[in-house]
């Protein structure tokens, strides 16, 4: 009797896979990669002629343990130590994040948008694609895991044994089946995707920030959040298993449930009663702006908190910078003082332009909500009213650019009020808003090239994203690694002026809005002319 809801579960796990091929390989190696290929330069740079006394000093700043964790291993503090104080936690929140997009995407989404009712007429089981869904996460869960153990075993690095690894590993994955688990739950209980997914986010972020409460304070909320539990694994130092079984053991119980809400709810509906809507719709819907700024709202009010919360973060490093950057003869040629510019001014530099970088990626996403909307059916039934293309596309262009200078200037002022109080020679407020806003003709370049690709290559939108990562390579690691200056001249950022530690050159700046400008007109008349796609 129970196994005729379950039917059919393996064929649909087959389909996801060769579905998600793409996307799920170049998720679980570009997570692998990340977690792994920062091994050689973690231990060349930050280990490289440094004094663990300063580390483990600066490790043991408040405002540090809220950001990675609390440091454990003090006694033989191995280059394996510090690379899992310094990494676990964003590794296993970005895995977090791939099962996310993976739950939402193969079992809310698919239900919204109509196919989840024509998998349905097929011979299968009422909880066969939910099923399938969390399987193909616990594969994807389990490559990565494998991948990553394989990978930090590869480096041997200082402490870095093979359970280490494999701790390391497995990390990753308990904690990417935990989200997973959590989201299924979510997509049960909301009736649209865009609510579960944000939902999904919005608890993976409060997670965090209970994690970094209780680290600096009281350790029964980082015992309650999965990234407080898993730090207690104490990596490449004690290896405990226990935090993982009993994360495993949670997410288990939310698959469970999961389970019982979707067997008692009916198709394309949730649990949750939706919000009652007003008799009336406010005169801002009438409008495709007003549309989209409804549509967007609630991502961008996370985005604001998340780019204010990091700068925030990595303005109470300030106070502890000077003597770390010191203890280290690497970091003390790639942050030098022969131009008698102080070391906060030079890392106040390299902040404020990966900042800009990480307040791009809700500018391309919101940007290409344009592609995504003609991708599920939805911008035809809008262009179908007195709606030009045009008007359908600065809907989106002229928030995206509203929010640019918004999230610029939030992360100026993240930088000053918590660096003013942690460090008295911090820069002025006005240093830090020039710096930021000088950024802005790079980042709209950026929204540019989103704009040409949805006029001219609707279906390889992705490359926007793509050349984002190659400018925060060639930014972030292009002192680490002593790139050539070319390297970073293939990027905007890379003509950006280095303020205050450069006189501000007005030429580039105009130069780089100007072609902004001219790519967001072509991709906007070629969106114009060119045919509608359709999933």
């Amino acid at each position: 009797m129970i196994k005729q809801y379950f039917s059919g579960t393996a064929s649909l796990t087959r389909f996801i896979l060769r579905r998600d091929r793409i996307h799920l390989i170049l998720w679980i190696v570009l997570l692998s990669f990340f977690c792994v290929g920062l091994v050689p330069v973690f231990s060349e740079v930050i280990f490289m002629g440094a004094e663990k006394t300063a580390i483990i000093e600066m490790m043991k700043n408040p405002a540090i343990i809220a950001m990675i964790g609390p440091i454990y291993g003090e006694a033989n503090y191995t280059i394996g130590a510090a690379y899992a104080n310094y990494m676990l936690v964003f590794c296993v929140m970005i895995a977090g994040a791939m099962n996310i997009f993976l739950i939402s995407r193969h079992t809310r989404a698919d239900e919204e948008m109509g196919r989840l009712e024509v998998i349905r007429s097929l011979p299968v089981g009422r909880l066969s694609n939910l099923t399938s869904a969390l399987v193909t996460a616990l594969i994807a869960n389990t490559f990565l895991t494998l991948l990553t153990t394989l990978g930090l075993y590869l480096f041997r690095a200082e402490g870095m044994d093979l359970l280490g690894c494999f701790v390391f590993g497995a990390s990753l994955g308990v904690i990417g089946l935990f989200f997973a688990a959590l989201t299924a739950v979510f997509c049960q209980l909301t009736a649209n995707n865009r609510t579960a997914m944000g939902l999904s986010f919005l608890s993976l972020f409060l997670l965090y920030m209970m994690r970094a409460v209780g680290d600096t304070g009281n350790e029964t909320l980082s015992l309650i959040s999965p990234l407080g539990l898993v730090l207690r694994t104490q990596n490449f130092v004690e290896n405990k298993f226990w935090p993982l079984i009993v994360i495993k053991l949670i997410s288990f119980g939310l698959i469970l449930l999961a389970f019982v809400l979707s067997w008692s709810r009916d198709l394309g509906s949730g649990l949750l009663p939706q919000k009652a809507g007003k008799k009336h719709a406010s005169g801002l819907l009438s409008s495709p702006t007003g549309l989209a700024l409804r549509l967007i709202r609630t991502a961008m009010i996370i985005w604001i908190i998340t780019v204010f919360s990091f700068a925030a973060m990595y303005g109470s490093v300030f106070g502890d910078l000077e003597g770390y950057i010191e203890a280290s003869d690497m970091l003390r040629a790639i942050f030098s003082l022969d131009g008698g510019s102080s070391l906060t001014l030079q890392f106040v530099v390299l902040l404020v332009a990966i900042m800009a970088m990480i307040s791009t990626i809700p500018l391309l996403n919101f940007t290409l909500r344009v592609v995504g909307e003609e991708k599920d059916g939805v911008a035809e039934h809008i262009l179908s009213k007195a709606v030009s293309r045009p008007k359908q596309m600065m809907a989106y262009l002229l928030p995206t650019l509203v929010l640019s200078v918004i999230l610029q200037l939030l992360s100026a002022y993240g930088f000053w009020v918590v660096g003013s109080s942690v460090l008295e020679a911090t820069p002025p407020l006005e240093t830090f808003i020039n710096a930021s806003l000088l950024y802005l003709p790079a980042m709209w370049l950026l929204v540019g090239i989103a704009t040409l690709l949805i006029g001219y290559l609707p279906r390889k939108t992705f490359l926007a994203y793509l050349y984002l990562a190659y400018i925060f390579f060639s930014i972030y690691f292009g002192r680490l690694m002593d790139l050539p200056d070319w390297v970073k001249k293939l990027s905007p950022f890379g003509y950006i002026p280095q303020y205050p530690l450069e006189e501000i050159s007005v030429l580039p700046l105009v130069l780089l809005v100007a072609v902004s400008i001219a790519l967001m007109i072509l991709g906007t008349r070629a969106y114009r002319n060119r045919d509608m796609m359709t999933q």
